[in-house]
């Protein structure tokens, strides 16, 4: 119940369930942008003690209301550099209200954090944002599409789930393109293909453009979207 004196962690607040947060904390893990040492912050309200498959990878437990400041001080929210808001009753759309709550109280704290929201209802996204969240997924977004893909394409889900996974062979990568002026597509793909990926198209302005032409003119601070075995970081055209 007492208090941690950490910097640079991550906060996961509410447990909707061991396997959902378990398979979250590894898949952070494996990835090189946190790494094996990451620190993890579980905060709940009704979480009476941290599950033992929690304990084995070192996280550490602060029980409390989430939009509290003194739960929030115990946790150090401070001095985190990301917080992930999971959705208290998966399913249930009242829990959107609670995580406009919660960004609230850690936005009015800390401005800087990377906030994560997951949310049920679309119609909670515009709410979420207006409250200082920076990057929402909203589950009801994914479900038909998942469905419709499997049911027309079997093996979609699979395919999804290798591509958004760095525990898989080959994952997606964000990688953002430093140029003096302008480059092509064809240059990005060049460059990207000598550092053992492939790649899939251009993120510009938060929207994708995907199998785009040889001739596409990229320019900063466009994104290139890849698919490697490890993350590409910064491309330099």
């Amino acid at each position: 119940m007492g208090s941690y004196r950490l910097a640079g962690h991550l906060i996961v607040i509410n447990y909707p369930g061991q396997e959902k947060v378990v398979r979250l904390l590894d898949e952070l893990r494996s990835d090189v942008a946190f790494g094996s040492g990451l620190e993890i912050v579980l905060i709940d309200e009704d979480l009476e003690e941290l599950p033992a498959a929690l304990a084995r990878r070192g996280v550490r437990f602060v029980r409390g209301n989430p939009t509290k400041d003194e739960t929030l001080e115990r946790a150090a929210v401070d001095q985190a550099t990301h917080a992930i808001v999971l959705s208290r009753k998966p399913g249930d759309a009242h829990s959107d209200n609670m995580a406009v709550a919660v960004v609230l109280a850690i936005e009015a704290r800390r401005p800087e954090i990377i906030t994560t929201v997951e949310c049920v209802d679309a119609d909670a996204e515009e709410l979420l944002r207006k409250a200082g969240t920076d990057r929402i997924v909203c589950m009801a977004r994914f479900d038909a599409h998942f469905l419709t893909s499997e049911l027309l394409h079997p093996g979609a889900q699979e395919f999804v789930d290798n591509l958004l996974s760095p525990r898989s062979d080959h994952f997606l990568s964000f990688a953002p393109i430093r140029v003096d002026a302008s480059a092509s597509f064809k240059d990005v793909a060049v460059r990207c293909r000598k550092r053992g990926h492939l790649a899939l198209g251009v993120r510009r302005a938060g929207k994708n453009y995907l199998n785009v032409s040889d001739e596409f003119t990229v320019q900063e601070p466009d994104e290139v979207i890849s698919m490697g075995e490890a993350r590409l970081g910064e491309l330099a055209i």
